[in-house]
Order: C-alpha cells, then structure tokens, then sequence
C-alpha cells in the first residue's frame, strides 16, 4: 500500500525539463569520473585541432589546475562563444556522420560538462587572426567572448575540480594515485599518435617529455624503457578484407604479472574488448605462464561504417559489425608473427657496471667470460647450486628428525641399485629395474655391485614415510588414508609466516649490492617507488634513482638474493601490482608483497628435496599457523581417507 501510495505522488508531479546547468551536471557524472578524465577529453580535442604538440600542466593531481595547451587550428571568436554550450560541435554536421565518425571528440558534450563542475577558461587563437581571445565559464554562467594576445593554438585551463560537487570530490583519490591515472591517459593518447609531442608536468616536475617520432617504436620505447622497446616484435601487417592489423608484440620472455600493458587502439582511439584480450591471450597459449600476462601494442584500422563507438560515455567500448572476423584476423596476425620470430630462450645477463673502455653489449659478455658463466648450461648451473644452498641454510635450522620406523636389515629389492645404470642382461639370473624406477646412487658408496643401499626414509605425521612424486608432491600415509602435499605451497605458507614474525621485531634483513642491478621506469612507476619507500625500507628494499627513466637496487632482502631472485624482475612486478590495484591500504599491500616474497623463495615444483629437506618442512608445518593453505589461498594439503579410496575402486 506504501509503495502504491508512493507512486501515485511521483504520478502527480508535474514533467519539467531540467535546467541546462543540472543536463550539464549529469553529463559529467557520466563523463568527468576523475581529474584523467578532464585531460582525455581536452587532448583528444587538441589532436582533432590538428596540434604536433600539446602540454599538459597539472597542480595537486588535478584539483587545483589542470592546464592543456596545443599549437593546434584555434578557434575563431563565433566558435569560441559557443563552446561550453552543450552538443555543440564542429564535428558532426547531420545524422549521417553518427555512422562514420573519423575524430577522436564528436558529441560536444565535454567542454559544457567540465565547466559545469569547475572554473574554466578558454584562451586561443587563428592562425590568420592578428590576435586571440578568451572566454570563462563557471558553473552555470559562462561568460563574454573577450580579445586578448595569444600565440597561435588554444589553451584551456580547468581550475577548482568538482568545486560545486563536493560529493565527487570526495572521492577523489591521494594526488599520487590521480596523476598515475593522468599520465595512463597520456599514453594512451600518444601511443597512436607519434608524431605529436607530449609533455607532462606535475606540480612544476616534469613526468613525461614524448618528442614527436616518425614510428610507434620509438614511442613505446621512450614511453616503457629501453629493456621493454628492444624486445618488441613488429606484428606482421595483415589485411584481411577491410581490417588492417599492425603493432608491436614483446615475446613470450617479455610477458607481465597483470594485464595492464596490452592496450588496443580503433582508428587512433584506445578501447577495450573482450574478443581482441582473448585473441591476445590465445595466440600466446602454451607460449606463456598462464598467470601472466602478454605485453602488446596492437593497432587495428577498420572504416568508419563498420563499428559504432556511440556506445559508452567514454567511448572506450565499441560494437563491430563483423565481431569474428575482427578476433580471427587479430589471432591471425598475431600467430604468424610470433611463429617467424626467434623465440628460443637465452641466457640472462645481469645488469652490470661496465669496465673501463669497455662498453655495452661486450663489456657483460666480457664481465660474464670472466666469471666463468660461458653459456646458458653453465647459468642454469650456477642457479641450481645458489638454490640448493640456499635451501640448505633454510632447512638445517631445524630439529633433526629422529627416526620413527624400523626399517628391515635387508630392504626390498625395489630399494636396491645396481652400481651400472643399465639393466640386467636377461639372461643374468638377476631382475631388471622396473621401468620408470630409478635411485640415484650415492657418491661415496662403496661395495660390490648390486649391494643394497641404505636410503633414509623421511618420516611423516604419526610416523608413517613420507616419499617425494614427480618433484612436486609429499605423500604421506596416515592412520585413516593419505595425505598429498604440494611442496611449493607448503614452504610458502611457512616462509610466510615467518617473514609476518620477522617484521613484527622490526625490519626484513637487507643485502647491499656490490653491482646496483637497474630496471627502466616510466614517471608514474618512479613517483609510485618514492610514496612506498618507507614500506620498501621494512622490506629490506633500496632503490634510488640512476639517470634518466632508470632505478637501482641498492640493497635487496637476504632471504630473496640468498634464493637467487633477480632485483629487477621482482621490483617490475611488484610495481605491476601496485598500479593493478589503487584500493589497497597499506596492510593488504603489505599482506601481497610478503605473499609475493614467499612464492618467490619458496622451493618450486621440480625441485628435487633429500630425506632431511622433506622432513624439516613437514616438521615445521605442524607448528605454522594456517597450514593447510598458501598465503594466496590454494590448499597445501590434499587428504584421502581409506573410505574414499575404497569407493574410487569400488571396494564397497
């Protein structure tokens, strides 16, 4: 009855149309999310001006300034007294134009929004004009259209963000956050656009300076560093019909920890689509990790007719009119490119300082010559044996297990190994080894041929043996069943535990670094470095800056370079992480960075563990807390009963 009488009330009152002010106002809670959206739409005006280069100011992550200046076509003083009216544009003359829309702005509804929620002003100038002029715009009021100097081009200058809005405003996030979300929208305006210059400074500190190049590679490379631009591969240009596919692609080795660095551009305009990610995705399958992550820059030029951007306020979302084609033209591109390519992995070489007179490429190759590390055999080597020592130093600190079962004098003939790795002639009286079976002999045996060997049992919960499978799992028996252990988990979920209890005293233990190992950094990854370098110190983390768009590692945790962990290729992903998700505090932060450390020092599957590693970690697992899950939520232990095994063999 409540709801009924409510409905008849909203029935009786009367229809109005809105106020232009309040129109206004809606529009930009549609379109004006946040200060990046405010720079999207004013440079995207700028390159539709026709501008080879545009600058970027802002002030407080874009509350207090956001400032746009281009050497584009201007605007003459009748254009200019309509352009905070709403739906006015010069880009669209009649309903057909809906249908084919070659600009990046076309529904004139930004500039009207912006000023709706802010202090804006428009200065600009022809060209073939003697002088400019200028217009502001307020809230509701916009006004006069005033002469004034200006140099050719047009600067729009958007002051007091959300002044009138205080909700949104609200919810605006630290500077820091708003100015990372800036400068993504830089890029994905200069990505496309190569040939247009871009700067972009943040309160009086320069963050991006883009100089105009002739190709895409160039630009990605200033944009992402020098490590990521060298390793991309140039897709090979199909076009299929009326779709042309062309970009950049980095190989299998260049892949991410999240999705953040694939980015798809329409006829200049970044979008996302679901069909063009899972085209990606598909022809890396079997290539990558599937935890990670492809690094693309794919552009896709298709006519105007064939795809409504219409579609969302931002316009980052479009509808194709033949959806498959675009994926199987996309898939097939990318396919062909990575099967010319030469994708047999090589050895790493670790950032090193040059010697005296000796220069890139050859002064690591001569750095490396001399250490003794002559191939990727030797590489691999070397790793194994940091690693095995590493795990020795882990697992030696606890108790030595004592034995819990008595093992016969004798053993079985299955627990024997013959000092040939060959099998028994048939004709020798003796049993050949069964296939698939096979005891590594230790080095300082002695004794006939085919003497039985002693071979140390690990023992597991409530003294039953524990054995190691495929290198990866502990299985154990256990009164009423068994239980199948992922060791990987496992040791994550311990390392963990004990890295939570070490920060509680204080902070990880650090290692400086004889060598700094760099990476490159794009403005926002440095600015992200620098507001975490507090929780960086507690990790036992140094970096520091090391030239232009570079940072070093000046000290690293002991527990990650003592597992061989490369400096870099941590701190790439954990800056991948930090930019995947703005919401974090600083707990949870700290929660996925320690999570990450484990994963990363923790023994992997294949890793082969002797009696003693297998019954310290069992050991240690009985008196960690939450055992029975990684730190990232997977079970570490599977339990089967006998009553569930007597069902999988019908034995009921």
């Amino acid at each position: 009855m409540a709801l009924y009488a409510g409905l008849c009330y909203n029935r009786r009152m009367a229809i109005a149309v809105l106020p232009t002010h309040l129109v206004n106002k809606i529009a930009a809670g549609e379109i004006i999310d946040r200060p990046a959206s405010v720079v999207k739409e004013l440079v995207e005006n700028s390159i539709d001006a026709g501008a080879d280069r545009i600058d970027v100011a802002i002030a407080d992550g874009g509350r207090k300034l956001i400032q746009v200046t281009d050497n584009g076509c201007g605007l003459s003083p009748e254009d200019l007294a309509l352009a905070f009216r709403p739906h006015a544009t010069s880009k669209l003359a009649g309903e057909d134009d809906l249908f084919a829309i070659a600009t990046l702005g076309f529904r004139g509804e930004a500039l009207a929004s912006i000023a709706s929620i802010s202090h804006a002003r428009i200065q600009t100038r022809r060209r073939e004009d003697a002088g400019g002029c200028v217009v502001e715009a307020s809230g509701e009021t916009v006004g006069q259209v005033r002469p004034c100097p200006a140099a050719p081009g047009t600067t729009i200058t958007i002051r007091d963000l959300f002044f009138n809005t205080p909700a949104r405003r609200k919810f605006m996030r630290t500077a820091t956050t708003e100015i990372g979300h800036i400068a993504e929208q830089i890029t994905r305006l200069a990505l496309p656009h190569p040939r247009v210059a871009f700067t972009l400074t943040h309160n009086g500190r320069e963050m991006k300076n883009l100089p105009a190049t002739p190709g895409t590679a160039q630009r990605a490379t200033d944009l992402f560093g020098q490590e990521l631009g060298e390793a991309l591969l140039p897709i090979i240009r199909r076009g299929g019909g009326t779709i042309t596919v062309a970009g950049l692609v980095a190989p299998p080795a260049g892949a991410r920890a999240t999705g953040k660095w694939q980015y798809f551009f329409l006829n200049g305009r970044f979008i996302r689509d679901r069909l063009l990610s899972h085209a990606l995705r598909e022809a890396f399958r079997g290539r990558i990790d599937p935890n990670r992550w492809p690094a693309a820059f794919v552009f896709i030029q298709i006519p105007p007719a064939e795809v409504d951007v219409n579609v969302h306020p931002t316009k980052i979302e479009v509808r194709f009119q033949n959806s498959q084609a675009m994926h199987g033209e996309v898939l097939a591109a990318l396919k062909e490119t990575l099967a010319r390519a030469e994708l047999n992995p090589g050895a790493k070489v670790a950032s090193v300082t040059p010697m005296p007179g000796v220069t890139g490429q050859r002064a690591a190759t001569e750095i490396v010559n001399e250490q003794g590390y002559e191939g990727p055999e030797q590489l691999a080597d070397q790793r194994r044996a940091s690693l095995r020592e590493a795990m020795a130093d882990f697992f030696k600190s606890a108790p030595t297990p004592q034995a819990k079962l008595e093992f016969p004098a004798q053993p079985p003939r299955s627990w024997q190994t013959p000092r040939s790795t060959s099998h028994a002639p048939a004709d020798s009286g003796e049993p050949a080894e069964p296939a698939g079976l096979h005891v590594a002999e230790p080095e300082d045996r002695a004794g006939a041929p085919g003497a039985p060997i002693d071979i140390p049992q690990p023992s597991g919960a409530d003294g039953f043996a524990a054995m190691q499978v495929h290198n990866s799992y502990l299985v154990i028996q256990t009164p009423d069943g068994l239980e199948i252990i992922d060791q990987h988990a496992l040791h994550e979920r311990i390392l963990y535990n004990e890295l939570r209890a070490r920060l509680a005293d204080g902070r990880l233990a650090g290692q400086r670094m004889l060598i700094p190992a760099t990476f490159s950094v794009c403005a926002a990854e440095a600015a992200l470095l620098e507001q975490h370098a507090d929780l960086l110190g507690r990790l036992g983390i140094e970096v520091s800056p090391f030239g232009p768009n570079t940072m070093a590692v000046q000290q690293f945790p002991s527990l990650l370079a003592d597992r061989g962990v490369n400096p870099d290729e941590f701190l790439r992903e954990l800056l991948d992480r930090l930019t995947e998700d703005e919401t974090l505090d600083s707990e949870r932060l700290l929660e996925d960075v320690l999570a990450m450390m484990s994963c990363k020092a923790a023994v992997k599957a294949g890793d082969p563990l002797t009696a003693q590693e297998i019954d310290s970690l069992l050991d240690r697992a009985r008196t960690a807390e939450k055992s029975s899950a990684c730190p990232h939520g997977r079970p570490t232990t599977l339990r089967l009963t006998l009553k569930d095994l007597e069902k999988q063999f019908h034995r009921t």
